[in-house]
């Protein structure tokens, strides 16, 4: 799940991504992660969390949030109806951005592309263990009665 949000570090706000999220946090990439212990506030439309830093590595940090997280709020809770205005206009960061964005989006579509892979793989798989275990049984359920019934058979066909 990748998830577009808003962080505010100290006095400024940063775009963000939320890749994980749990019921006490979350991890998240952006371009300058805060610094391990650092309180962060984030926003997702009008939902709010606040967390400390508990980690971070290259573009990636994980926050341990003051409440409980509803994944499914956060999930369903729509975006802004704008971009927001960027601060810095410079062509070559805009550049570098879009690429970024677009490399996102590629891995974002690639990991759901795995997710629902997966998901019918796992399917398959358990339909095949089913349908297995149900000729066991069948096979089972008919050797054990069918030498009763061959007994009962040769009964009847003595008288």
């Amino acid at each position: 799940m990748l998830i577009p949000s808003r962080m505010r570090l100290d006095a400024s706000w940063h775009d963000i991504v939320i890749h994980n999220v749990s019921s006490r946090g979350l991890m998240a990439g952006c371009d300058q992660p805060p610094a391990i212990g650092s309180y962060v506030e984030i926003r997702r439309g009008t939902l709010v969390i606040v967390g400390r830093v508990q980690w971070n590595k290259g573009r990636f940090f994980g926050l341990r949030s003051q409440d409980r997280l509803s994944v499914k709020a956060l999930i369903d809770e729509p975006r802004l109806a704008s971009r927001p205005v960027r601060t810095d206009t410079s062509v070559e960061n805009d550049r570098r951005a879009e690429r970024r964005l677009a490399h996102e989006a590629q891995m974002a579509r690639k990991v759901e592309r795995s997710r629902s892979f997966a998901s019918m793989f796992q399917f398959l798989v358990l339909v095949a263990v089913g349908v297995t275990m149900a000729g066991i049984a069948a096979h089972t359920v008919f050797t054990m009665l069918s030498a009763p019934a061959a007994q009962i058979e040769d009964a009847l066909k003595v008288r």
